[in-house]
């Protein structure tokens, strides 16, 4: 009867030896996320002064989750940080730039086409506090984009992927990000459409590059284009205007209305196209490696290697 409860339990508990099955180590990654933003941030927040909380929030919270992300990686996992596309090669310059142009072009094509056409204008505002405004937003939305990234295409998007594909990892992860705005400022069902949108267009970053640091500097570049560059709401919530502000002046659909340009229609046309543009260079530069590796055999074979070409990958 024992051997037939341990079998049982076993069953439950583990998709095979020693793997946990995904509904757990999703549960684990729950509570050592709840834990580490309910008890070990506010514990530090209650030695740091007040008036560094702003500014330190974000960024704590950050820890927090990859204090917990490290966690399930190495300990109940043994893959580490590869597992969540966060390793050294995740790191290096050429997805890095690439996630970060990805991310500027998505959301910067569209904004300056609505300039452009009349949907959003430029107002003239007070000039002040111009360092303090861009430095604020980098200390917030830095930490909260890798955040985000984390919690979403990090850990939960690894398990979900090796149980049942990339395709539904993307659907319930990019679900699942459009619900942590559901109550930012001005929220409408475009709005939240349209972050649904984003958080597909983050995990196609994320594996056309091989690299979730590749869509944390598409997911900041994004934010930081909209509130440094355009001044304007980024996900319904307002940073600073020193100089001048973005305003809506066209039907919400179509400019985002107070959420943002990321809000309005022609946002989801530009993460397609800026996706469509990723996919067809990435597919390029393969194509010329693999142009390259059967050159490279062929030469080989007949005794002389031609002069390697340098990529930064």
């Amino acid at each position: 009867c024992t051997e037939m409860n341990d079998s049982l339990l076993d069953r439950i508990v583990y998709a095979r030896p020693n793997e946990l099955r995904s509904v757990w180590r999703l549960i684990l990654f729950g509570l050592a996320v709840f834990a580490a933003g309910n008890i070990v941030v506010p514990l530090v927040g209650m030695v740091v002064p007040i008036a560094l909380m702003p500014w330190l929030r974000p960024t704590l919270q950050c820890g927090g989750v990859l204090c917990a992300t490290n966690w399930l990686t190495h300990s109940v996992e043994s893959g580490g940080w590869r597992i969540v596309w966060l390793d050294r090669a995740a790191w290096r310059k050429r997805p890095l730039l690439i996630g970060a142009l990805a991310g500027v072009a998505a959301i910067g094509i569209p904004t300056l086409i609505l300039i452009a056409f009349g949907g959003l204008s430029f107002v003239s505002q007070p000039m002040r506090e111009v360092g303090r405004t861009l430095l604020m937003s980098f200390a917030v939305l830095a930490p909260a984009a890798l955040t985000e990234e984390l919690l979403t295409r990090g850990y939960p998007f690894a398990v979900l992927e090796s149980a049942w594909g990339w395709p539904m990892a993307a659907a319930l992860t990019s679900f699942v990000f459009g619900m942590l705005h559901i109550q930012n400022p001005g929220t409408s069902a475009l709005a939240i459409s349209n972050v649904m949108a984003a958080g597909v267009f983050l995990a196609s970053v994320r594996l056309v590059t091989g690299s979730l640091a590749a869509a944390w500097a598409a997911h900041f570049a994004w934010n930081w284009t909209m509130s440094a560059g355009f001044h304007t709401a980024v996900s319904g919530l307002p940073f600073g205007t020193p100089g001048y502000a973005l305003v809506d002046t066209g039907p919400d659909w179509l400019t985002g209305g107070s959420w943002g340009p990321e809000g309005g229609v022609l946002a989801a046309i530009g993460m397609i196209g800026t996706f469509a543009g990723l996919s067809w260079a990435t597919n390029r530069h393969r194509r010329a490696e693999i142009s390259f590796a059967a050159s490279l055999l062929g030469s080989s074979n007949a005794g002389a290697l031609p002069e390697r070409q340098e990529h930064d990958v």
